[in-house]
């Protein structure tokens, strides 16, 4: 109280205001005998029935009465309302209980030095706010109103604790390869980068690798799991993860390379995305030799005779959180082409939710609401989502539904019965009717909706934020940098994005970024579906016997309606007419598109389940479904047709023939050129091998001339 009355909040002075207290009452104790002290006579006769009880009785009850005072509102039904009330499925609200007691228990315990002491009172600590979780909260909800770096690596690393990682063990389990590798950065030419002043070479890219398989079988994979664990950008490195990438590993039978990419705020953006490049460019150009595969030749010829023997190797990406956003933006940068390099893209993406925006804002756009009615069609659980975010009640316009008692996330069904004392209440004091719910013309943004989320809160968010752009040496532009915000990114972008699956939690502060970004992905596959479609009708009408079309001048396509004001701009049209039959026959935009993009929410779920498996029962099936995914998407032929880029330089190497000698780079690419002397996309792509790095400058201006092309920017 004494902070209050000087007006200065203050740790210091509540401190001592309990030592003053303390020395105060210890005083009393030591100067005065059995009888009480002049203010306290009136105790006596309390004083005489006390001294009757033995000394566990009289600790018993002055606790049991400190704990009925302090809960004296709530039991008069004065209570504050709880906004956590019905929030979350009932494990889901569990594991948030234990969750938020490892955080409070952890920062606790954070000044604590030597770390072995630490390690071992950070879960004494927890133990304690685990009895007193209103105690928990609120510690957090102070400590995140003033949060370092420090507290949160402390809070999100706490899966590093050795007394942790002891009780994962089951999950962990063992494995054939659990190592730690360096990839080296690819050098020629130099990926462009947009920190000019750092000391070139950059050093080799931490990964660790996960296999259930020998070495020799990890030698000769022919496909892998690109991996880029979250933590906000600033922490959480793969050992943290190391639980539920084990159970993948196990589950696909595939090699799993998961990024250890430098963090903020030592590294800004886009420092990491930069080195997720070159990683990806690394694996995909040596063809796994970067991570100790064999590469493009077979251990069986280990004299090489020149000749390409293996086909490329088959890649899915995955990424949570951040590390969403990290394959996203991965993604978009080898299909926007301001690197000048060009990779073959993978075959997939399994994405989990990720964080898309670093703007947040109070509603949505129209253009988003429009988004989510489109949406609702894919799924029942999806539309039963956007139909509780699109509608309010009027007395109550904060309230949500109340989430379902349990999910199965296999098959989406969930269980909204009635508890029984919610029966017997009502059957005592009658049906409790809340009014219906009504369509509204606002719909409040996620991040607002659920800003009293327990794992996300938002000043979590807005430290994220700081952290990774504070000192960036790039412009940051919401609106129209697609690899920080890839929801801006343009159509003709999106159109070309691989095979890519989507889980959430519905009550994730980021689910709308999912919704958003997934739904244009798929409406811009609809409208790059519908150009193939007229062009594959005009490639049969012109060639009824279905002859090959390999060029031979330009061809029009006569079908109604201007090009100009088609999806696809012209150089893509007469891209798409010229490919030959097999090539226009299994080109990405021939896919469903309901098939390429697929979305999963999980009701009564936030963020960061995947990191629960000790504690969430739904972690588990989600975590195989994951798995699942990955195993469907490197099996898929298909798949990997519709993933050839012609005119990179890994497909130039897999499409060469087997007797071939494989020549210096830029001599492959260059026998790719057309007979009448053509300027083919190969023979660019040679030239650019020789233009040595690319200033960031040249980057942005790059992409500034791209979104200017594709965006209504004023």
């Amino acid at each position: 109280m004494i902070d209050h009355i000087l007006g200065r909040p203050s740790n210091g002075w509540k401190r001592t205001e309990v030592i003053l207290f303390s020395l105060l009452a210890i005083s009393l104790i030591q100067k005065n005998g059995y009888e009480p002290p002049g203010p306290f006579r009136w105790l006596k006769k309390w004083n005489r029935v006390l001294s009757a009880l033995p000394a566990w009785k009289i600790v018993l009850g002055t606790l049991t009465t400190s704990y009925i005072a302090n809960h004296l509102f709530l039991l008069l039904f004065l209570n504050a309302p709880e906004p956590l009330a019905r929030m979350y499925t009932r494990n889901f609200y569990r594991a948030a209980w234990i969750a938020t007691a490892l955080d409070a228990g952890f920062l606790t315990a954070h000044t604590i030095k030597p770390k072995f002491a630490r390690d071992f009172f950070s879960v004494i600590f927890t133990v304690f706010y685990l009895f007193n979780f209103d105690k928990a909260d609120a510690k957090l909800k102070k400590y995140h109103a003033a949060i370092t770096v420090d507290m949160l690596r402390t809070s999100w690393n706490k899966k590093l604790n050795p007394y942790l990682q002891l009780a994962a063990l089951g999950d962990t389990g063992i494995l054939g390869i659990r190592k730690d590798i360096l990839i080296q950065r690819p050098c020629n030419p130099p990926s462009p980068t947009a920190f000019q002043h750092e000391h070139v070479p950059f050093p080799p890219i931490k990964a660790r690798i996960y296999f259930s398989g020998t070495e020799r079988e990890y030698r000769r994979s022919t496909s892998l799991i690109l991996q880029i664990p979250g933590g906000g950008f600033v922490a959480m490195p793969p050992l943290a993860h190391e639980d539920y990438v084990s159970i993948w590993a196990r589950r696909t039978n595939v090699p799993i390379v998961s990024l250890d990419y430098d963090k903020a705020p030592e590294r800004p953006y886009p420092w990491a995305l930069e080195q997720c490049f070159d990683a990806y460019r690394a694996i995909v150009e040596s063809n796994g030799e970067a991570i100790g595969m064999e590469g493009w030749y077979s251990d069986d010829d280990p004299d090489h005779y020149g000749r390409c023997k293996k086909k490329p190797i088959k890649i899915v990406m995955a990424g949570d959180s951040a590390g969403g956003n990290l394959c996203t933006a991965t993604i978009l940068k080898i299909l926007d082409g301001s690197t000048g390099i060009e990779l073959r893209l993978p075959n997939g993406l399994v994405i989990i939710y990720p964080a898309y925006t670093f703007d947040p804002a109070c509603w949505l756009p129209n253009k988003h609401r429009a988004l989510f009615r489109s949406a609702s069609s894919m799924s029942a659980p999806l539309s039963s989502f956007v139909h509780t975010r699109a509608t309010i009640k009027p007395e109550n316009p904060f309230s949500l539904p109340p989430a379902p008692r349990s999910i199965n996330v296999l098959n989406d069904k969930v269980d909204r019965t009635d508890t029984w004392y919610r029966r017997m209440w009502e059957l005592l004091w009658g049906k409790m009717s809340s009014g219906p719910r009504i369509p509204s013309t606002l719909t409040m943004s996620s991040q607002m909706s659920y800003f009293t989320d327990l794992i996300m809160p938002p000043e979590i968010m807005r430290a994220i934020s700081l952290l990774l752009l504070g000192t960036s040496p790039v412009p940051i532009s919401f609106d129209t940098d697609y690899l920080l915000c890839p929801t801006v990114a343009p159509d003709e972008l999106l159109a070309r994005f691989p095979k890519i699956h989507f889980i959430c939690g519905e009550k994730d502060p980021f689910v709308d970024d999912v919704i958003v970004f997934g739904e244009k992905v798929r409406l811009a596959k609809m409208k790059a579906n519908k150009e193939w479609e007229k062009i594959r009708d005009y490639r049969d009408m012109v060639s009824p016997g279905g002859g090959s079309n390999n060029g031979g001048g330009p061809r029009r396509p006569s079908v109604s309606g201007s090009y100009e004001e088609d999806f696809l701009s012209m150089a893509n049209i007469n891209h798409l007419k010229d490919l030959p039959d097999h090539e226009f026959a299994t080109h990405i935009f021939h896919h469903d598109p309901a098939s390429m993009v697929q979305i999963k929410i999980l009701e009564g779920v936030s963020h960061g389940f995947l990191l629960m498996l000790a504690l969430l029962p739904e972690a588990r099936p989600a975590t195989h479904l994951c798995a699942d995914w990955c195993t469907e998407m490197l099996e898929d032929q298909e798949l990997c047709c519709s993933m050839m880029n012609p005119g990179s330089y890994t497909d130039l190497r897999a499409m060469s023939a087997v007797g071939q000698v494989v020549e210096d780079r830029t001599r492959i690419l260059k026998a790719k050129v057309g007979q009448a002397g053509k300027v083919t996309r190969a023979e660019t792509t040679a030239a650019r091998l020789h233009q040595g790095s690319i200033h960031a400058e040249n980057v942005l201006e790059r992409r500034r001339t791209t979104l200017a092309e594709t965006h209504d920017i004023s």
